[in-house]
């Protein structure tokens, strides 16, 4: 079997030496140098390469190595019967979690606050809640969303979340649908967002939910840029409905050094920041998707085309 390694998120050497130990008998190749297009029967990519993935007609498997699949469904060209497949670990992100958690705890001690008044040089005094007494809502409880929501509801916090259909799991409040969104907007104090890019949820973060959180509420936002307004969350930082928003993810990354969220005293820009996939913890996940493939076996974690994730 050749096995063409398209793209990655880090060093390519790096995953390209674990999958040629993972596969020693295979041909195991890493782009640019692919050879044979005819060839290449399972392509692994972190970042998709638009004018290449149409030209291997014989692919037969596709493996993200990110949770995010949206530009990677936008290919035009790619036979929409291949099989598209992520490889992240089916219990969570320890490394997403912990920096979710790190991040309700900013907002929920209101360090950006505090940031803001020893710039100024100010002794501020704010109240204090416990934990227990904070909600935070999620928006997005797949395999990541739900391991960040339970690091969070077992630090204490009150959790709820907002998803297609309803979830149930102990200690997260469930909001499901569409008529939903608003009653579970307006229990929130701070947002995370981790759900995945789709039609229906371009533009989620904008005026129209920005204005049912509660006031003085917050947002992070890990997803993906295209889920924020940017106008209308200026706008609501702007006016003091919303104290602060944390942002991992940009339509345009790198941002651009004249984008207004660099310098509003009310933003915290991180350069997507909230997670760096290793190759020892996706590989064996590839080797038995790859497995399946060879034996005919259903296919793990594998990306609905109509829900777009």
């Amino acid at each position: 079997m050749t096995i063409l390694l398209l793209s990655t998120i880090g060093p390519m050497e790096t995953w390209l030496a674990a999958l040629r130990r993972a596969f020693p008998d295979d041909d195991v190749r890493a782009a640019p140098d692919i050879g044979d297009p005819q060839a290449v029967e399972v392509v692994v990519v972190g970042h998709p390469d638009a004018p290449l993935l149409p030209r291997l007609a014989r692919v037969r498997l596709i493996v993200s190595l990110r949770a995010g699949v949206d530009d990677l469904l936008a290919v035009p060209g790619v036979d929409p019967a291949i099989p598209i497949v992520r490889a992240q670990e089916e219990t969570g992100d320890r490394m997403i979690d912990l920096y979710v958690l790190m991040h309700v705890l900013r907002h929920h001690r209101e360090l950006p606050a505090f940031a803001d008044a020893q710039a100024r040089r100010a002794w501020i005094n704010r109240p204090v809640k416990l934990a227990e007494e904070r909600r935070v809502g999620f928006m997005g409880l797949g395999v990541i969303g739900l391991s960040a929501a339970r690091t969070v509801r077992d630090a204490g916090f009150r959790v709820a979340a907002w998803t297609r259909t309803p979830r149930t799991e102990p200690g997260i409040e469930s909001f499901a649908g569409r008529d939903a969104l608003l009653p579970f907007l307006a229990r929130t104090e701070i947002l995370v967002n981790l759900l995945a890019v789709t039609p229906e949820t371009m533009n989620i973060i904008g005026g129209r939910t920005l204005a049912a959180l509660l006031q003085g509420a917050s947002v992070i936002n890990i997803g993906l840029g295209e889920h924020v307004d940017d106008e209308a969350l200026i706008a609501a930082l702007d006016s003091g409905h919303l104290a602060h928003a944390t942002l991992d993810v940009f339509r345009i990354e790198p941002l651009p050094a004249d984008h207004p969220f660099w310098a509003h005293p009310r933003i915290t820009v991180m350069p997507h920041a909230s997670r760096r996939p290793r190759a020892a913890a996706i590989i064996p996940r590839v080797v038995e998707n790859i497995r399946r493939l060879r034996a005919g076996e259903a296919l793990l974690q594998r990306v609905d085309r109509t829900r777009g994730y």
